[in-house]
């Protein structure tokens, strides 16, 4: 899943991703929630201005390989959609902790589908495995205590986002670097 870049010896090379990022609320409230579901004490939460739903890791890239991802973003001609959150879980062997739906809405699908096949054109290849819509709540995490279903949280997506990742003594600060806006569904 890592595009073809040719970094410098000099100049770090900024580490991007494509995302969906949830309201102020909803991420406290998704932070509240871990906290609730988590007996281990090792695991760490994700703090809420981090929480989001990644659509493709793009990695370490180089300027021009940007462009190139920008040019197919604004491509994408997807529509806005509701997502549902409605059941958390944990993958024991990498320890995340996730929020997520029950069912992935076509229109996320779509957009998954349509940014990838764009950004082959930049050099990127594209996750092999089925795009499982989550958002990442806790890392180190092995068990959640209590149920997987959650209360419903809806969820209006009307843009999505090209970020860029730092790394920082205290943890990962992210950046929205540009943003594109989806179009309204047809009626």
């Amino acid at each position: 899943m890592t595009p073809v870049t040719t970094p410098s010896s000099t100049t770090p090379t900024p580490r991007l991703f494509f995302a969906l990022w949830p309201p102020t609320e909803l991420s406290r409230e998704l932070y509240r929630l871990a906290g609730n579901a988590l007996r281990d004490g090792s695991a760490r939460r994700v703090v809420p201005e981090n929480i989001h739903l990644t659509l493709a890791f793009l990695g370490s890239v180089d300027a021009s390989f940007r462009e190139c991802a920008e040019r197919a973003a604004s491509a994408i001609r997807s529509e806005s959609f509701t997502l549902i959150l409605e059941q958390m879980g944990c993958w024991p062997k990498s320890g995340i902790l996730w929020a997520g739906s029950a069912q992935t809405p076509g229109p996320l699908l779509h957009l998954v589908q349509s940014l990838n096949a764009g950004l082959t054109g930049c050099g990127f290849e594209a996750e092999k495995r089925p795009y499982a819509a989550h958002l990442t709540l806790a890392r180190k995490a092995h068990q959640i205590h209590g149920s997987r279903a959650i209360e419903p949280h809806s969820w209006e997506i009307n843009r999505f986002c090209l970020v860029q990742s730092h790394a920082r003594q205290e943890g990962a600060h992210y950046e929205t670097l540009r943003s594109w806006e989806l179009k309204p569904p047809a009626v």
